[in-house]
């Protein structure tokens, strides 16, 4: 597309669609700016409320097999994930992208960070970005 609006726009005979690629299009940036902000107030509002609420386990201890939690161990958040066979499984429970707290999907069995939808793995390796490292190994 690209190259097709570059040849139509130096031989004068520009699409129809090529408003759509004007940089100087404002009408498009003012309707979408009010969900825009709608979405970075929503960040915002998990960037600095998942800090001031506490978790829903109060110990690594009380974490079931097969099952995560965010928890407090030596006054960090770490995001514990228990196997089946009970073995503890700790990260670091900030997102790499943007450092948002990171909440367990039982049903995906993943990591996922409520900002921007970065998915880890258990093991916390990136399943989906936009973060592109891995949640670092903590100890419990």
């Amino acid at each position: 597309m690209a190259g097709q609006l570059l040849a139509s726009t130096l031989t004068g005979t520009e699409p129809e669609w090529a408003g759509l690629y004007d940089p100087r299009r404002l009408w498009t940036t003012l309707r979408e700016g009010t969900a825009l902000l709608k979405q970075q107030a929503e960040v915002a509002r998990h960037f600095v409320g998942d800090r001031l609420k506490t978790t829903h386990v109060d110990s690594v201890a009380e974490i079931a097999p097969g099952s995560g939690a965010v928890v407090r161990v030596e006054g960090r958040r770490c995001a514990v994930y228990r196997d089946e066979g009970g073995v503890a499984h700790a990260l670091s429970a900030r997102c790499t992208h943007l450092g948002c707290l990171v909440a367990f999907n039982e049903a995906e069995t993943a990591w996922e960070c409520p900002c921007h939808g970065s998915r880890f793995g258990i093991d916390g390796e990136v399943l989906h970005g936009p973060a592109l490292r891995p949640l670092p190994p903590r100890s419990v």
